[in-house]
């Protein structure tokens, strides 16, 4: 079975959505069986570079620079000349003018009709239109969690059986990190990291509800109720800038903000963790806490959408979207660090090895092999 799988989304952007197609790529290539079409945008992501000799695996390079033009003109008009068995797109939405037998789309969450106000006007019908599309024309459609699975299915009515559901997993650098004082101390010199820190790592974003986090740190500092700085890592997104400059001056010193943070060197920042807070709205899956407690970092986490699935027992929740419940989750962290630490970190550990990359690939391939039956 020939499979083309789409990665062309790889060079616009490398959050969670990109790393989840990324990391399930390079383990359906393993399998020998299969052979793969790998399609990039401008060259290789270097992620997947040293997987090219493989005798399996043949690439596709398309040259673009307009996110818009590229991915609903040049991507199908290459694709169209490209014969496959199946056509895999794991990032976003299979293009809309692409007309091939046998595709399947990714719908991580259905965030564009869930939350609308946290997304830019264009960007929701954008993806409204795609999602709709996608789901007319794609023999399945993947996605992320059972709580997207619902979603899809009761508000969008999309039968349940073409849904596939594909879990996110944990990368080895995580699984297998050990932390080098050297390395870490030029870690802490390049982001000018604090010693002691509250660590939140998303992009910087509405959906994220980063706005709550700041509001609940700052009645917390201000009141004498918490003084450990607070560390915001990840890609500056829509409207934080602006937020950011609400907060007072005092407080705004002990708020650190690192901006995009290189893939080795991500382990070390939740590793030198005081704790890990992700007070998000609103996700399909919810990677980041999930791979803080690979590292033994205690998580401290909204109840919202995917999350209680995802991280089980082994996070402290507090109430979505609720300032109050927040605050008392944060100072109870605070002042009880040290006695919950070891419990939370075991079981946070023991929850992240039910989430693999290569067994959720391999659930891909047999959901692919079993369809073509």
């Amino acid at each position: 079975m020939k499979i083309l799988v789409d990665l062309t989304a790889l060079d616009d952007n490398f959050s969670g959505i990109e790393r989840y197609a990324a990391s399930l790529a390079l383990e359906m290539i393993k399998r020998e069986e299969y052979s793969f079409i790998l399609v990039f945008k401008n060259q290789v992501h270097p992620l997947l570079k040293k997987e090219i000799g493989r005798s399996n695996v043949t690439d596709v390079v398309i040259k673009g620079k307009n996110k818009l033009v590229f991915n609903q003109v040049r991507l199908p008009l290459l694709l169209g000349t490209i014969d496959a068995d199946y056509y895999v797109f794991l990032a976003f939405p299979v293009p809309i003018l692409l007309l091939k037998r046998n595709m399947v789309s990714t719908i991580h969450d259905i965030s564009c009709w869930d939350c609308p106000e946290t997304m830019k006007k264009l960007s929701k019908w954008y993806f409204r239109i795609s999602h709709k599309i996608a789901m007319k024309k794609c023999r399945n459609i993947i996605t992320i969690s059972e709580f997207s699975k619902i979603r899809i299915r009761d508000r969008l009515h999309y039968p349940e059986k073409k849904i596939w559901k594909i879990y996110c997993g944990t990368d080895d650098k995580f699984q297998n990190f050990v932390k080098e004082e050297v390395v870490w101390q030029g870690i802490r010199e390049k982001y000018h990291l604090p010693e002691n820190y509250i660590l939140s790592l998303s992009t910087l974003e509405p959906r994220k509800n980063l706005e709550l986090l700041l509001k609940a740190y700052q009645e917390l500092f201000l009141s004498g109720k918490l003084t450990r700085p607070l560390l915001l890592a990840g890609r500056m997104g829509w409207k934080m800038e602006k937020f950011l400059d609400t907060i007072d001056n005092s407080v705004r010193e002990k708020i650190y903000l690192t901006g995009f943070i290189q893939e080795e060197d991500i382990p070390y920042l939740y590793s030198g963790a005081d704790f890990f807070v992700f007070p998000s709205q609103y996700e399909g899956f919810g990677l980041p806490p999930l791979e803080a407690m690979v590292c033994g970092t205690p998580v401290l986490s909204s109840d919202a959408a995917s999350l209680p699935e995802v991280l089980g027992d082994a996070a402290i929740y507090f109430k979505s979207n609720n300032i109050d419940s927040l605050k008392n989750a944060l100072c109870n962290m605070d002042n009880h660090l040290l006695e919950m630490k070891s419990k939370i970190v075991e079981s946070g550990r023991k929850q992240a090895e039910e989430y693999s990359w290569g067994r959720e690939a391999g659930k891909l391939l047999e959901f692919l092999s079993e369809s073509m039956v």
